[in-house]
């Protein structure tokens, strides 16, 4: 909690990735003085290049590498028995 502090926030609402409801950003000191729209920009770009796309790099890493990895070998295990046979 903050108690007498004169602080400048940008709150963000329906962040996406599933994880968090919203993001609060306590802006800088020397940044204050920023035009809003310059903050609020910032704070979007933040979101959704930081929070969005380390949930969708976890789904990708996990569950499609193990898919790939399989089907590679499934494939290489089929040419390796086929070319047996010729």
């Amino acid at each position: 909690m903050l108690r007498g502090v004169n602080k400048k926030i940008i709150e963000i609402n329906n962040v996406e990735g599933g994880y968090f409801d919203r993001v609060l950003f306590f802006i800088s000191e020397d940044k204050k003085s920023e035009p809003d729209s310059v903050l609020n920009r910032q704070a979007e770009k933040y979101v959704s290049e930081s929070c969005a796309l380390k949930y969708k790099r976890s789904l990708l890493s996990s569950d499609t590498a193990r898919i790939i990895i399989k089907m590679a070998a499934s494939a290489g295990i089929g040419l390796a028995i086929g070319m047996y046979f010729l």
